[in-house]
C-alpha cells in the first residue's frame, strides 16, 4: 500500500511539472516575440534614420561651411548613437529584471501548486485543483505577455527618439539655403 501512494504521489507531480514546462515556454515565447518586435522597430529606425541622413548628406554637402561644421555635426551623431545605446541598455536591464521577478514567482508558484496537488484526497480533487492551476497560469502567461511586449515597445519608441531629433536636424541644416 506505501508504494502505491508513492506511486500516485509521483504520478500527481508529472502534470505539474509538464503544466509549470508549458507555462516556462509560453513565457519564453512571449519574451522572445516581444524583444524580436522590439529589434525589428530598432533596426528599422536605425535603417531609415541612415537612409535620411546620406541622402541629406548627398544633396546638402556644401551646407557644412567648414571642418568645425562637420565636427561638430558627428559629434551631435555620435552622442545621439550613444543615447541610444545608454536607452537600449537600460531598457533591457528592465526587461530582464521583470524575468526574473517572474521566473522567481513562477518557481513559488509551481511549488505551491505540486504542494496543493499533493494534498488532494480524491482524484476529482486532482483535477479541479490543476484545471484551476492550468487556467491560472494562462491567464498569467497573456498579462505577462503584454507586460514585455507593452516594454518592448515602448524601449523601441524610446531608443528611436535621439535618432529621430538627429534626422529632424539634419533635415533642418541641409534644407537651409546656402548663404551668399
Amino acid at each position: 500500500m506505501t508504494t502505491a501512494k508513492k506511486t500516485t504521489k509521483t504520478a500527481d507531480v508529472k502534470p505539474v511539472e509538464a503544466a509549470v514546462s508549458a507555462g516556462k515556454e509560453a513565457v519564453e515565447t512571449v519574451v522572445k516575440a516581444s524583444t524580436d518586435a522590439a529589434a525589428k522597430g530598432y533596426e528599422k529606425a536605425v535603417a531609415v534614420s541612415k537612409e535620411q541622413v546620406e541622402a541629406a548628406a548627398k544633396a546638402g554637402a556644401d551646407a557644412f561651411k567648414g571642418y568645425e561644421d562637420v565636427i561638430a555635426y558627428n559629434q551631435n551623431n555620435m552622442t545621439a548613437m550613444m543615447s541610444v545605446s545608454a536607452i537600449w541598455v537600460k531598457g533591457f536591464q528592465d526587461i530582464n529584471k521583470e524575468m526574473a521577478v517572474l521566473a522567481n514567482a513562477s518557481l513559488e508558484e509551481g511549488v505551491a501548486a505540486a504542494q496543493q496537488i499533493l494534498g488532494c484526497k480524491s482524484v476529482e480533487e486532482v483535477v479541479a485543483v490543476q484545471t484551476d492551476l492550468a487556467k491560472n497560469s494562462y491567464d498569467k502567461a497573456v498579462s505577462e505577455s503584454r507586460k514585455f511586449n507593452d516594454m518592448g515597445v515602448k524601449l523601441a519608441e524610446t531608443a528611436a527618439e535621439p535618432i529621430a531629433v538627429r534626422v529632424n536636424e539634419t533635415v533642418a541644416t541641409f534644407s537651409k539655403p546656402l548663404a551668399a
